[in-house]
């Protein structure tokens, strides 16, 4: 029996369609238990995706505590490569994008990239990569669950953050599509 596709079918076919992307949209793995035990109630706030040329270089979700993002609140940012990257290209990245934003004079950003250095891992496709800012001034980074330090600066997680979140970052699309905008 075929059925016929009035418009009653198709206003249901596309609610089916926006709520399948809406749960994929708010979708996210989970973060690693260190970070759900320093911040209950942790959830996913925004998702992106950032690409050049077409080429998926990472998903980004960015975890909040409460119903707004807060650089004052414990918040993280879980990285997902889509492609293997060494921890050169993104220390340097991240120091150039933060130059460009004049978020740091020199002296603080060879500081940042001393730090960036000890905490941030070589990565390969689908690696779970996470910036966790808890409200103890400390910036904890884990790779696929495990510590790969921390930084002990209170300068340093608004920094790094503003890579993304930062009014003038060149990711518009990616902070909009992170802080909901």
């Amino acid at each position: 029996m075929e059925i016929p596709a009035g418009p009653s079918s198709l206003r249901l076919g596309t609610i089916l369609l926006v709520l399948l992307s809406a749960t994929f949209a708010i979708a996210a793995r989970p973060l690693p238990p260190q970070v759900v035990t320093q911040a209950p109630g942790m959830h996913p706030f925004g998702k992106g995706r950032h690409t050049l040329w077409g080429i998926r270089m990472y998903d980004a979700t960015l975890w909040i505590v409460g119903p707004n993002w807060s650089a004052a609140a414990p918040h993280a940012l879980d990285l997902e490569p889509g492609r293997a990257v060494p921890a050169d290209t993104l220390v340097s990245n991240a120091i150039g994008e933060m130059r460009d934003l004049k978020v740091g004079d020199e002296s603080k950003l060879r500081t940042w990239q001393a730090e960036l250095r000890k905490i941030i891992p070589n990565v390969r496709q689908g690696d779970q990569f996470v910036i966790f800012c808890p409200d103890t001034n400390k910036t904890l980074a884990y790779l696929n669950g495990s510590s790969t330090g921390e930084v002990d600066d209170p300068s340093f997680c608004p920094a790094v953050m503003s890579v993304w979140l930062h009014p003038q970052t060149k990711h518009q699309a990616m902070r909009k599509s992170l802080l909901r905008h």
